[in-house]
C-alpha cells in the first residue's frame, strides 16, 4: 500500500498535511525523527499514520484523502476504501504486536466542534471494552459497515469495532454534553495504560510513535516478535 497525494486537502489541516507526501514540515513531523516516513500505509481513499498521542505502539489514525468532519460524510466508494485500509491494518497489527485490535470513531459532524476537524478513525492493540462501557450509557446497534452510520449533518455518532471485529454505531446528538473522550476513557479502560495519558496535548508520547513507524516500515522480522512483548505507557 503506497502513499498517494490528498485530493481534498484543507491547507490549515494537521491530518491533511500528516498525510499529505508533499508536506516536508508538519505537526506530526516534529514529532518523529528527521526524515522519518509519517504514513505508514495507504490506499487511493485513505493513509494511515502514527497518532500524536500514541500511549500505546502501534496506534494509527486511519485518515480519508478527502478533507471530512466524519467519515459518514464520504460517499460510497471513499468509504470502502476507508474501511478496507482499516481492516488490513487491524490484521497486520495483530499480527505484530500480538494483542487483540481496537477501532473508534466520534463522527461529531459540527464544524469547529474539536481542534482536530478531519475525521478519522483510531486504531490500537487493546483489550479495552469500549463497546461493553458505551452500550451502558448510549444506545446503539450493530451494524455491518460504515456505510450504515448516518450519513448526513443532522447528527453525530460514535463507532466501535471490538476486539472480535464486531461493528457498533451509537447515534449521538450533534449537541451533545459532556461529549464523550473516547480516548479517555479507553486509557481508563486498558490496565497497562495511566489514566492521564489520554491528554495527546500533554502527553505526546513522541518516542512510542516512532516505534511505531518503524516497526510497521523498517523493523526486520525477527526483532517485531520482540517489539510486540513491549507495553505502552505503563502504570
Amino acid at each position: 500500500m503506497d502513499a498517494v497525494l490528498v485530493i481534498g486537502h484543507m491547507p490549515d489541516c494537521d491530518l491533511c498535511q500528516a498525510i499529505n507526501p508533499a508536506v516536508g514540515d508538519c505537526t506530526l513531523q516534529r514529532h518523529l525523527h528527521a526524515g522519518q516516513q509519517r504514513v505508514v500505509a495507504a490506499n487511493e481513499n485513505a493513509a494511515a499514520v502514527p497518532t500524536i498521542g500514541a500511549f500505546v505502539p502501534g496506534y494509527l489514525l486511519v485518515v480519508p484523502t478527502t478533507h471530512v468532519l466524519s467519515l459518514g460524510q464520504l460517499n460510497d466508494e471513499e468509504l470502502e476504501g476507508t474501511e478496507e485500509l482499516a481492516h488490513d491494518l487491524a490484521d497486520q497489527l495483530h499480527q505484530l504486536y500480538r494483542r487483540p485490535i481496537l477501532t473508534f470513531e466520534y463522527g461529531l459532524n459540527v464544524p469547529a466542534g474539536r481542534r482536530v476537524g478531519h475525521g478519522h478513525l483510531h486504531i490500537l492493540p487493546s483489550p479495552a471494552d469500549l463497546e461493553e462501557w458505551l452500550t451502558a450509557r448510549v444506545a446503539g446497534h450493530e451494524i455491518a459497515s460504515y456505510a450504515q452510520v448516518p450519513r448526513g449533518p443532522e447528527t453525530s455518532y460514535i463507532t466501535v469495532r471490538d476486539q472480535t471485529g464486531t461493528l457498533t454505531c451509537y447515534p449521538v446528538p450533534n449537541d451533545a454534553f459532556p461529549r464523550i473522550r473516547l480516548r479517555e476513557v479507553v486509557a481508563q479502560l486498558d490496565p497497562q495504560i495511566e489514566d492521564a495519558a489520554w491528554d495527546w496535548q500533554a502527553h505526546p508520547f513522541p518516542e512510542l510513535m516512532r516505534a511505531t513507524v518503524d516497526d510497521l516500515i523498517t523493523v526486520k522480522p525477527a526483532a517485531l516478535r520482540a517489539t510486540a512483548s513491549q507495553a505502552g505507557a505503563p502504570r
